[in-house]
Parts: C-alpha cells; structure tokens; sequence
C-alpha cells in the first residue's frame, strides 16, 4: 500500500484519469489516482461519447474545440487506444424561438472559426437520410462535432498515467481526507492512510459525499442519464452526422452500424448518494426504457428509426448536475490543497482532456494556461443552497443543454 503522495485524485472517471494522466506527464509530482471500484468503470463509460462544439459561452467553446483537438491526438499522445468519428453534427429546431436561437449559434460559432451553417430541409436530409424533416423550422449543420468510444477515454487517460509513473489503487474507496490547521494533509482509505498535501476531488457522482466529510458544501446535485444502442439497422453508416433535436434534448449518433440515442428528459431523477450502499456499483443502476420510449414518440415524425430500430443495450450512468450548468474546477477556498474535478454537467466527458491539462497546471504552475475563473466554486458564493432550488435550477439546465428556449 501507499503510504504517500504529492497529489492524490479520487475518481477515475474522465476528470480525474486526465487530471492524473496530465499530472503524471508533467513529472515534477509524485501522483495516486485511486478509485472506489475498477478502474473508469461507473459513470464514464456508460456516456455517450458526443462531442458538441457549439456551446452557449464562449469560454465553454475554447475549452471544448482544445479537447477535440487531444480526442484526436489522443492514441498518438498516451499510446492508448481511441475510437473516434469526426461525422459532424445536424442541430434541428422544430420551433420558431429554437430557430432564432440556431441564429445566434451562427453568429457565435463563427465568431470561434467553428463551421457552422443554416442548411436546407432537402441538404439536411441528404446529409442524415434517417432524419425526416416534417415539423422542422431551422436546421444547422455543425463540421466540427465529433463522437469517440466512452469506453476507452478513462481506462485509457488511467493507463497512461500509470505509464509516466503515478499510481493507480483500483477497489480502494476514500472514506476520509485529513486536514489539519486549514490545510489537505492526507487521506484514509479503506486500505489505510496516505500522507499528501494536494487531494482532487474527482469522484463523479460521489463528489458531493467526498466534499462535506471535509466540510466543504458543494452546490451539485446527481441525477441519472440513460440511453439505448440499436442493433445494426441498414444504410446506418459511421460518418453519418449526429442529430439533436433542441426542444425534445434528444440526441442521435452512429453506433457499431446502428445508433446510440438518448434524451435530456424534462423531470429527470435525483439521488442522494449517501443513501446508497457503499459497494454500489452503476451497472447495477435502475433505469427506465419508458422514458426513452416516450421521447422516441415525440421526435417520431423526425426521427422514425428510434421507434423501429431493435434495443441491442439500455445503460446508464449518475451525472452530476450544477445550477448554471458550468463545470466546477479549481481550488477550494476553505481549504488549502483542495481542489475540484466535478460537474459534469452531462458533458464532462468529452471536455475533460482540456480540463484535465488545465487543472494539472494549476496544481503545478499555481495558475491554469486559461481564465477557469467562471468554473470556481467561488462563484455560487458562501451560503448554502436548499436543495430544492439546486434541483429546481438543475434540471432546468438538464432540460435545456442544446439551447432550446
């Protein structure tokens, strides 16, 4: 067992292996990177694995085309596997306000030297023969968005870093992080105690629990996120572009020559993590095709494939959720060598190559390589948040992740 470290980060999902991997590659710490169960195998894996450029903040679109940029240089960067599409994107409104949002989108997207443009019903359908364009308003083509295999990103981040040094503890829950005089000193685990000065809560779904045994507050809030992949159906093709459907928040991509697709459900669940046994494991989640079929319906006359495509697998994963719908990343104020890798916000995922790099060189330089200021937890201020208001506010921003008003 390890008896010390110079960083620890508990959690191995996407945040947290990258943050190790980009921790571990700088050399200069000696990094642990421990997780509760095996290696990335709860939350991440069971994303969708869709990488969507075209963000409501510009800051958001800086770090998200910097992410796209290492999916891509991922295998040549850490020697590890990646499955990956460049396909690009169809964003459809079916109502005239979406419509004026796509607009805005335009503008933005432009303004970021993304390629986006307004395409016809008649090009779009070419583009994605299986979206049917009745009730469709506006519809927006987006090059540079791109999907990859949520598998491989953080057991392949995990391994990379064990391979420039840090050490990874599978199956070694953290049940406590020692401070003393204001300050990270260490932490217990359920294989003993580590000695370190610098702890990254990174633990997904977990994040909130890990915070307040510190006595931090952490204003996030878990919620579930669920998805089918079809079985193959003919003429699905890779390169096919994926489609989301604003007002619905259903989303469709290729997947193993069928589709993967899911949807941003209007009431979605939320869940005390405390309440749940300390050996759960998320393929042992609750979920609830009825849901999915009920926005299948909705999106029927666009999307007719979702109700006549074969279920091959039903997964889920426990995203955590924040009120503004902003990642939290950074030091905590209230205590020295706390720092945070956690809301996810249903798009951590594919985000967390670039915000793991920057969070490394924040821990290491003092500063991160970008303004990350809209990310700290200094923003929701000191009082707490009824947790009523932050799952009123986060589902809102669930609901409402594709910019639909």
């Amino acid at each position: 067992m390890l008896d010390s470290a110079d960083v620890i980060v508990i959690g191995s999902g996407g945040l947290g292996a990258a943050t190790a991997y980009y921790l571990a590659k700088r050399g200069t710490h000696r990094v642990a990177l421990l997780e509760r169960l095996e290696i990335g195998s709860q939350t991440s894996p069971r994303a969708a694995g869709m990488v969507s450029c075209m963000r409501k903040g510009d800051l958001m679109i800086d770090l998200i085309k910097l992410a796209a940029a290492k999916i891509r240089q991922f295998s040549a960067d850490t020697g590890q596997p990646l499955d990956w599409v460049q396909s690009g994107s169809l964003k459809v409104a079916r109502r005239p306000e979406d419509a004026e949002v796509i607009q805005e989108d335009i503008l933005r997207g432009r303004r970021h030297d993304l390629g986006v443009e307004e395409v016809s019903f008649d090009a779009a359908h070419g583009l994605n023969p299986f979206l049917q364009t009745t009730g469709v308003v506006a519809v927006m083509r987006i090059d540079d968005d791109m999907y990859f295999n949520p598998a491989q990103l953080a057991v392949g981040f995990a391994r990379a870093a064990q391979a420039n040094g840090a050490v990874v503890l599978p199956n070694t829950a953290v049940t406590r992080i020692l401070i003393s005089d204001g300050e990270v000193s260490g932490v217990d685990t359920s294989s003993g105690r580590i000695r370190t000065p610098i702890v990254v809560d990174a633990a997904g779904a977990w994040t909130r629990q890990i915070a307040e045994a510190s006595g931090i507050r952490v204003p996030l809030v878990t919620t579930a996120q669920q998805l089918f992949v079809t079985e193959p159906v003919s003429d699905a093709r890779a390169e096919l572009p994926m489609i989301r459907i604003m007002d619905a928040a259903v989303y469709m991509r290729p997947c193993d020559g069928g589709f993967l697709w899911g949807v941003y459900e209007e009431n979605p669940r939320f869940f005390d993590m405390s309440g749940f046994d300390a050996n759960f494991d998320m393929k042992d989640l609750s979920l609830d095709a009825k849901v999915l079929w009920h926005y299948a319906r909705d999106v029927e006359a666009q999307l007719p494939v979702l109700l006549k495509a074969g279920v091959r697998e039903h997964r889920g994963g426990l995203p955590t959720m924040t009120a503004d719908g902003q990642h939290i990343v950074g030091p905590a104020p209230a205590i020295r060598g706390f720092y945070f890798a956690s809301g996810c916000n249903v798009a951590g995922l594919s985000i967390a190559p670039a915000l793991g790099e920057a969070l490394a060189a924040w821990i290491v330089d003092g500063a991160p390589p970008i303004d990350l200021a809209p990310l700290s937890i200094d923003r929701f201020g000191t009082g707490l948040w009824p947790d009523d208001e932050l799952i009123r506010q986060a589902a809102w921003q669930y609901r409402h992740f594709y910019g639909a008003r």
